[in-house]
C-alpha cells in the first residue's frame, strides 16, 4: 500500500514541473499562482481552504491584476457530483509569484524506467514462487529411460503409381 503510494506520487510529480514566467503568458496556460497569507484568509470561504498556493488555468493577466480559473470539485454525503471552474480575482499586491506548468522529461523517462524494471522484478518474484521444477537436496531422481530400439531391420520401399 505505501509503495504504492509513493509511485503514485513520484510519477505524479516527475510528470510535470512548475518554471518562473518569461513574460506574459498567453491565457489558458496552466499556471501555479503564490499568493500572500492576506489573499489565503480572503480566498479561504470562496475556495473552501486556506493554500498560499493556487494551481489553475490563467484567464487573463493585466498590469493591475490577475484572473484564473481554479477547479472546485464539488461532493454530496461523501460522494463526488462534479467538477466547476471558479473565476478567481486577484491583486498585483496580492501575487507573490506566478510560474507555469510545464513537461519535465527526464524525471518522467527516470520514473516509468523505475516501474518497467520494479515490474520485472516483480514477474521474476511470481515466477519463482510458482515454480515447479526447482531444485532442491530432496528431490528423487526421475527413472531411467527405457531403450525403444527396435529389434531387427525392417526395409520399405514405396513405389508411386500414377
Amino acid at each position: 500500500m505505501i509503495g504504492t503510494l509513493l509511485v503514485a506520487g513520484l510519477a505524479n510529480g516527475a510528470c510535470y514541473r512548475y518554471v518562473p514566467l518569461s513574460g506574459a503568458p498567453p491565457a489558458n496556460e496552466d499556471v501555479r499562482i503564490e499568493i500572500t497569507p492576506a489573499a489565503a484568509t480572503r480566498l479561504a470561504g470562496d475556495l473552501g481552504v486556506f493554500s498560499t498556493e493556487i494551481d489553475g488555468r490563467l484567464a487573463s493577466e493585466s498590469h493591475d491584476s490577475v484572473s484564473v480559473h481554479v477547479p472546485i470539485e464539488r461532493q454530496y454525503r461523501g460522494m463526488a457530483v462534479g467538477t466547476t471552474d471558479q473565476l478567481v480575482l486577484l491583486g498585483r499586491s496580492e501575487v507573490v509569484t506566478v510560474r507555469k506548468r510545464q513537461f519535465a522529461r527526464g524525471p518522467t523517462i527516470l520514473v516509468g524506467a523505475g516501474i518497467v524494471v520494479g515490474f520485472g522484478l516483480l514477474a521474476a518474484a511470481v515466477v519463482q514462487l510458482t515454480d515447479p521444477n526447482q531444485e532442491t537436496q530432496d528431490r528423487t531422481p526421475p527413472p531411467p529411460v527405457e531403450s525403444r530400439i527396435p529389434l531387427g531391420y525392417h526395409f520399405r520401399v514405396r513405389i508411386p503409381i500414377p
